[in-house]
């Protein structure tokens, strides 16, 4: 029988703007930041490496984990930004 795959949803926060991206529970989490980038038409930096990710405690989360590994359920909302010392301004 072959191995059924579940999809979630889930919330992506960039900028204060919330991006609602449906991934398999399998994926590592980076292809999911990948697709919300997309998604906020975000210009400047794609590279799914100079974004972190945190859960809606502030905990970091590895993003080549699979989104079982990192417990992540159904609508769960995650926080992206730029790694500190991935470009911009420090102050």
């Amino acid at each position: 029988m072959p191995e059924t795959h579940h999809k979630i949803t889930l919330v992506f926060i960039i900028n204060g703007q919330d991006f609602r991206v449906e991934a398999d529970v399998k994926a590592r989490l980076i292809i999911a930041v990948e697709r919300a980038l997309l998604e906020s038409g975000n210009t400047g930096r794609r590279d799914p490496r100079e974004w972190e990710v945190r859960n809606s405690s502030g905990v970091l989360l590895e993003v080549d984990r699979t989104l079982a590994e990192l417990d992540l359920k159904n609508g769960a909302r995650l926080f992206l930004s730029l790694k500190v010392g991935a470009g911009g301004c420090t102050r």
